[in-house]
């Protein structure tokens, strides 16, 4: 099948050095993976086994699409991502006390996925309701289920985020074979899908997320925790590792040349920038951000011009997106959700259709679109506009808590991780104003994770900050300054 290269002949003459390298991606990837279950499932490594239950989300559940095989059925019904899961389940950590507060964010959030059952219950048939629920719905409450309580200790967070780097270049070689040498490192029959060529051939790449829309949101939700990881670094192969995991990184989310997250990531700036830290002051985010931008201007000259091409044609394509967005939420809010308010139409992609048709949509416009393409629209017409506000309930109480312990504790290394995490949620909401990131299978359960590791390390106490201790000589004079203060009277 021919495939459109868009990257210049130039860049395949300069890199063709690294070609030899892709023989080697497979066998790597391999041995990476049975190293990781190793560490889950004999280790009990918990940082490893929930970076390997979202790769094994994204890569092989949703990029391959695919799972264990049963006799008799026609699907394979078993996720490899859900055995991850079991052990992880299994081998728990404890169960951190927090307070009324924390019993109400599970009641929320369970809440919220038994008002989508109730919904898939209502679906186009029961069978697609079902089985949109166990596809789409299930994997985030399993996210949940598995992140809620975190790690035990306060190492083990900033393990999980270095793990997390092994995936992040996964995905960035992915682009960065894909745009420079017209290759793919992983195959899969999704590739040759309209969801992946679409956008191909307009320039943008995916990934292994296939949609730059979804890639880009999922940058959003995880460069500033990657970002402090790589900056705190003192070991010199781990910084070497990190900042080339991050350019790489980067790198993909500039191939998305999607808007909606590059909106959704200077949101996550501001955010980042606002929220006051005196182990990182202002001036030193600042500095760090200019510091990363210029060693991409070296690495990636013309970055930013490449980042920002497609707002100069916002106007040109504003007819298209009139039709695709602003119409779409409109008529959905003014008839469907109108009409539906508490508990919505039905879960599903092909009960929204059927009901847009029913409303007399297709009189007007020739075709409708699968869903809102808003996440929040999306959640008050399929399951009601109770379940919305449930869900934004879940997200406030998380990111207002989150913000009162880095005001609590700026001295504390945890304030800063915890901050970089909730810049990365606080972008990632911003996202989903402009598409469907919570109905994929691989992007919403990686928000659940983040949004619920977020809130474990709240729970942790934050570390003593150390006094030095008098030496023998200073003591005399620090045990006799405190005697006599009766001339200071």
């Amino acid at each position: 099948m021919p495939k459109e290269s868009s990257g210049p002949g130039c860049h395949i003459n300069m890199l063709g050095l690294l070609l030899p390298f892709q023989r080697l991606f497979i066998p790597g990837l391999i041995l990476l993976l049975l190293w990781a279950i190793y560490r889950t499932i004999l280790k009990k490594d918990r940082p490893v086994g929930l970076v390997l239950f979202i790769a094994l989300i994204i890569i092989v559940d949703s990029f391959y699409n695919t799972g264990i095989y049963i006799p008799g059925m026609e699907r394979g019904s078993i996720k490899y991502s859900e055995v991850i899961c079991f052990f992880l389940l299994l081998h728990g950590g404890e169960t951190k006390s927090a307070g009324g507060r924390n019993h109400l964010i599970i009641f929320l959030t369970v809440s919220y996925f038994l008002l989508f059952f109730y919904a898939a219950l209502r679906g186009y048939t029961l069978e697609n309701g079902i089985n949109n629920y166990r596809r789409l719905i299930v994997p985030q409450i399993l996210a949940v289920w598995v992140a809620y309580k975190g790690f035990d200790e306060k190492e083990d967070y900033k393990r999980f985020l270095f793990y997390f780097f092994f995936l992040v270049i996964i995905v960035g070689l992915f682009t960065f074979w894909d745009a420079f040498f017209d290759r793919w490192i992983l195959k899969s029959e999704v590739l040759y899908n309209p969801i992946y060529w679409s956008s191909r051939k307009q320039g943008r790449f995916g990934s292994i997320f296939l949609n730059p829309n979804y890639l880009g949101s999922f940058f959003v939700l995880m460069f500033f925790p990657l970002f402090i990881l790589t900056i705190k670094q003192k070991m010199i192969w781990k910084k070497i590792f990190c900042w080339g995991g991050l350019l790489l990184f980067i790198f993909a989310f500039i191939k998305t040349e999607s808007r909606g997250p590059m909106l959704g990531f200077a949101g996550s700036i501001l955010f980042f920038l606002a929220i006051p830290t005196r182990q990182f002051p202002i001036r030193r985010k600042v500095g760090a951000l200019i510091a990363c931008v210029l060693i991409l201007s070296l690495f990636l000259p013309g970055f930013f011009k490449a980042a920002t091409g497609r707002f100069s044609s916002v106007e040109e394509n504003m007819d298209e997106d009139r039709v695709s967005r602003s119409v779409i939420w409109e008529f959905t809010i003014k008839n469907l959700i109108a009409d539906y308010p508490l508990f919505g139409i039905g879960f599903g992609e092909l009960q929204y259709i059927m009901t847009m048709r029913k409303y007399g949509f297709l009189n007007e416009y020739k075709y409708t679109l699968h869903n809102p393409h808003n996440s929040y629209l999306e959640i008050a017409v399929m399951a009601g506009c109770v379940t919305l506000l449930i869900f934004l309930r879940v997200c406030w109480v998380v990111i207002k808590s989150n913000i009162v312990y880095i005001r609590r504790h700026q001295d504390d290394d945890l304030s800063l991780f915890l901050l970089a995490m909730t810049s990365g949620i606080a972008g990632f909401l911003i996202c989903l104003m402009v598409d469907m990131q919570m109905f994929t299978i691989s992007v919403a359960p990686v928000f659940w994770v983040i949004l619920f590791i977020s809130r474990s390390l709240t729970f942790l106490k934050p570390s003593p900050v150390f006094v030095r201790q008098p030496d023998e000589e200073e003591r005399p004079l620090y045990e006799n300054r405190h005697l006599d203060i009766s001339h200071f009277r």
